[in-house]
């Protein structure tokens, strides 16, 4: 039993809370800026099966044709464009057939039930030609408790996500001067 489903992920957000100690003073939240309000947004679309122990690729839906982060390297995990970076039948349509179809043969030869809303995008007219995988559509405005996705494992990634940035952030102010001086060797004044 499989389970997809879609997020959003504001990736240039910085979290807007934080640990403060009494001593440092009264305040608990993060002073405003812009960084904190980042509108720029992905959308991951995430399936894994109900024990864990395979997790098909997650796809990146981004508005960007050709995203800066990948002109020296390409993505780690499959990546295409849409205007809004949301998941329309076309998208979905390359999910089903290049990814998720692709993933469960290596994985099983056994029936397999995907669950998943029954989202706008989600083309209901995907099959399997095989007959190995049924789509399982949940009913309208389904809370968590029966999208296996959402009961932690997408918060978990978005956490663990802002982690790794948080760190990377930190490491490179830890090298600031050491940049600052790589920089000007590069950009001379």
């Amino acid at each position: 039993i499989f389970n997809m489903d879609e997020t959003g992920l504001f990736f240039r957000a910085l979290p807007t809370r934080t640990y403060v100690c009494r001593e440092e003073g009264q305040r608990k939240t993060v002073r405003g800026t812009k960084a904190l309000r980042a509108k720029d947004r992905l959308t991951l679309v995430l399936c894994a099966n109900a024990t864990g122990t395979c997790k098909i690729d997650p796809l990146l839906v981004g508005s960007a044709k050709n995203p800066h982060c990948f002109r020296d390297q390409q993505s780690p995990v499959p990546y295409v464009n849409q205007k809004n970076a949301w998941v329309d039948r076309e998208i979905y349509r390359g999910w089903w057939n290049n990814i998720f179809l692709p993933a469960i043969r290596k994985h099983t030869k056994e029936p397999v039930a995907l669950l998943m809303d029954n989202c706008s995008g989600h083309d209901p007219s995907c099959a399997d030609p095989t007959g190995q995988v049924e789509i399982i559509f949940f009913p309208p405005n389904c809370t968590s408790v029966f999208q296996p996705l959402d009961q932690g494992i997408i918060t978990t990634l978005k956490t663990l996500y802002k982690r790794e940035m948080l760190s990377s952030f930190a490491a490179a102010y830890d090298k600031f001067e050491e940049l600052q001086e790589l920089a000007k060797k590069v950009w001379p004044s």
